[in-house]
């Protein structure tokens, strides 16, 4: 056993104090530097009994009384970290552990020595706390952390990730099934921004649509950025997945609010126009024969001005009757989709309008062998047809026979409807942009209205589809429907 000027030699510098302890009579004498550490004990008093009442924490004096009591039988194995009060009444941490004595002399004593550990402690709990913090961060925002070796091509997601993904907490993601869990039209986004990042070192930021291990679809936003090694080699990506399919569907449902809003506003828009433009002109037109009625004088003047006074009526009315059919139009969005067979409705529309086929010679072909049927409002789908169809025949070239083909098919799951002709064609460069306006007209038609594509265009939207226009001058044109 070390003599007393060694071991307080060997301890001087490390800030190490320490007891000896008499296993036979249970006497304790405390090293200088403990008793400057927590204060000379009173006289007359245990020093055992005054370290546990007095010094010790209380949540520790029992489990130190129960190891002290071991020593007699087991002097060797004492290991305890424990709070004890400073003179200035602050509690440190130190580890209390027997100093091992590999000499046969001095059994009876036992050494204790009190380490202090308080700054490692510190940081062992600022760590521990710091990681909770993470942790319940990550949980509150759904926000998983991940790495990708790229150079062993291992995948490592955190309990958060696999959280997110529905994946068991032992769950190992393969290299070659990551694809797996992205979207089918996503996975080439997903693989761009990634490639970019291993190759270049380009970070991202990307909102994507993954699919969970049981093959649900939602909207994560990615960040990553890359890894490098000493030599500046990039060795991985690391990153976070934050769930955010909640936001990002209320975003969706929001956008398309908005835009269903804008459409009906510009359709109140147009029909504001019809109203103050149309109406307005022939009641002008009214008012003023009727005052020239007033101011005649002769009955052959009169008679005339009661034809023009015919004639406005007649337009009035028809200004009225198309009003109607708009708000008709309009009126149809209460009623259920239905399953429609394109050749069904083809047919009723030729039939209503067999007569300018028939005067006009015209001739239309009809492929629907890729898309036979679809989910839709028979009086948009047969609104739709006739106007593209009569429009195509009026505007023919002169001179050449008007032929209208008409194709459906499936594009990635999507339904469209194809109606080319071989007319006049539209100079979209110049009417591009007003195309699908009320009362635009592009050719020098008596009874052109304007209104035709106008109605059209609305239909395929407020069924959210949409159409698009390419044109040749003197070639053709055609038509091609989302629905």
């Amino acid at each position: 056993m070390l003599n007393d000027l060694q071991l307080n030699s060997i301890l001087e510098d490390f800030d190490i104090a320490y007891w000896k302890v008499n296993l036979h009579t249970k006497e304790i004498i405390w090293s200088d530097h403990f008793e400057s550490l927590v204060g000379e004990p009173p006289s007359n008093t245990l020093f055992f009994e005054h370290f546990l009442e007095k010094v010790l924490h209380k949540d520790y004096r029992y489990d130190f009384r129960i190891e002290f009591d071991k020593l007699r039988t087991d002097p060797h194995n004492f290991n305890q970290e424990v709070k004890i009060k400073l003179q200035n009444d602050k509690y440190r941490w130190f580890e209390c552990r027997s100093l091992k004595n590999k000499e046969n002399s001095n059994k009876d004593i036992a050494v204790l020595l009190f380490v202090n550990i308080h700054q490692s402690k510190r940081d062992q709990y600022t760590i521990e706390e710091n990681f909770f913090y993470y942790r319940e961060t990550a949980d509150m925002t759904s926000t998983g952390g991940w790495y990708i070796d790229t150079v062993t091509n291992n995948i490592y997601w955190d309990d958060v990730t696999k959280k997110i993904f529905e994946c068991p907490l032992d769950f190992n993601l393969e290299y070659n099934e990551r694809l797996r869990y992205y979207a089918p039209d996503h996975q080439e986004s997903a693989l761009m921004i990634f490639d970019k990042c291993e190759k270049y070192g380009i970070p991202f930021k990307a909102e994507l649509k993954m699919v969970t291990l049981h093959g649900r679809e939602f909207w994560i936003r990615a960040t990553g950025k890359p890894v490098y090694n000493e030599e500046q080699h990039i060795i991985g990506i690391r990153g976070v997945f934050q769930d955010i399919d909640i936001n990002k569907t209320n975003e969706i449902n929001l956008q398309n609010s908005l835009d269903i809003i804008a459409a009906q506003n510009s359709r109140l828009f147009n029909f504001a126009h019809l109203v103050s433009h149309n109406l307005r002109s022939h009641s002008s037109n009214l008012s003023l024969v009727s005052q020239l009625l007033q101011d005649s004088k002769k009955p052959a003047d009169k008679l005339d001005l009661i034809s023009n006074v015919t004639d406005i009526s007649k337009n009035l009315d028809t200004a009225i009757t198309q009003l109607n059919n708009l708000v008709s139009h309009e009126s149809i969005l209460i009623k259920e989709r239905k399953n429609i067979k394109f050749k069904d409705t083809l047919n009723i529309v030729m039939t209503s309008v067999s007569s300018l086929i028939n005067r006009e010679g015209a001739e239309i072909v009809a492929d629907f062998s890729a898309l036979k049927e679809i989910e839709y409002i028979p009086e948009y789908l047969e609104s739709i047809l006739l106007n593209l169809i009569t429009n195509a025949i009026r505007y023919k070239q002169p001179g050449r026979k008007p032929v209208i083909f008409i194709q459906t098919y499936l594009s990635q799951e999507q339904a469209f409807m194809e109606i080319s002709d071989n007319g006049m064609g539209i100079d979209l460069d110049l009417h591009g942009e007003r195309m699908f306006g009320m009362y635009k007209t592009f050719h020098k038609n008596s009874d052109a209205k304007g209104i035709g594509l106008f109605i059209t265009k609305n239909q395929v939207e407020t069924l959210g589809g949409s159409i698009a226009v390419t044109s040749t001058i003197n070639i053709g044109t055609t038509f091609k429907i989302k629905f």
